[in-house]
């Protein structure tokens, strides 16, 4: 009579490790930066050998980053379907509560001091840290510009910046209250520059009228 193999449940014991290794790595950079987030304590906090770690990821900065962007991840995700100034309006918002209300506003000044003489940090800051939030806002002016609620002509990567500077501008230099108000007003501030024309009540009759008043006049 042959016998049933057991049925295996749960994750690979690899993924397991991973994650782990990541929440080792996000909870040191919640503590203590970049500098606690060594490859010895995250490897020692996860219960796994260093050569576990580089398995997956090339240097402690590529680990460090992509676990406290696991740790972050709420800052960016958002509902569907909400409108491009309501999403701006959220993302700007949640970045800055996040900056605010926990370590990781200490945690981006430091590591934005750091990335100036660390090409390693520097790489893993636009590459874990920038480009899923830049992504996402991406998409939120895509489709804004798609609907109709944002110009067609929007250059992505300069209103990107223009939506987001301040809130980073502040929190760097502190030299005015950044607050989850004061986010809103800047994405209030851009959206008047970038959000599409309102068609204006009986513009169309009375230019018609004027096209032909004109050209009685050439008459």
């Amino acid at each position: 009579m042959e016998t049933e193999e057991p049925v295996r449940t749960g994750r690979p014991r690899s993924e397991k490790r991973k994650a782990a290794i990541l929440a080792a790595a996000g909870d040191l950079m919640m503590e203590g930066g970049l500098r606690a987030a060594t490859m010895e304590a995250i490897a020692a906090r996860a219960g796994v050998g260093k050569a576990t770690v580089y398995k997956w990821w090339p240097s402690r900065g590529a680990v460090a980053l992509e676990g406290f962007m696991l740790r972050a991840a709420d800052s960016w995700t958002l509902p569907e379907g909400l409108p491009a100034a309501q999403a701006l309006r959220i993302l700007a918002a949640d970045v800055v509560r996040l900056f605010t209300r926990s370590p990781a506003g200490p945690l981006m000044r430091a590591l934005a001091a750091d990335a100036q003489s660390d090409p390693e940090i520097a790489q893993a800051l636009r590459e874990q840290w920038f480009a899923p939030r830049r992504a996402v806002a991406a998409e939120v002016l895509r489709q804004g510009m798609r609907n109709g609620e944002l110009r067609d002509d929007l250059d992505l990567a300069a209103t990107l910046d223009l939506v987001f500077a301040p809130v980073y501008y502040r929190l760097l230099f502190s030299h005015e209250p950044l607050d989850e108000g004061f986010a809103e007003r800047t994405v209030d501030q851009a959206l008047a520059g970038i959000a599409a024309p309102r068609p204006v009540p009986g513009a169309g009759n009375s230019g018609a009228a004027a096209n032909a008043q004109t050209e009685r006049s050439v008459q």
